[in-house]
């Protein structure tokens, strides 16, 4: 039994790192649109080169303010 419960261990840690690293990437996803609407760009501008709607670039940058609340000693690149 010792086994399982090594293995079930390893995997809800594999899952909640995979998650982190997921948050992360959307945040930085999010500081590259704040990074290129502080460049002139525009929201309708990202999304249609993204290939989604406004909404979800929206979304994108509000995925990089709340990594800044959360996570304010896990700086981005």
């Amino acid at each position: 039994m010792p086994e399982v419960l090594e293995a079930h261990r390893r995997y809800k840690q594999t899952d909640a790192d995979a998650l982190l690293m997921r948050f992360r990437a959307r945040a930085e996803l999010g500081l590259a649109v704040v990074q290129q609407l502080d460049k002139g760009s525009t929201l309708t501008a990202i999304a249609e080169r993204l290939g989604v709607v406004d909404e979800q670039v929206r979304r994108y940058r509000q995925a990089y303010r709340d990594w800044l609340r959360d996570h304010p000693d896990k700086p981005l690149t």
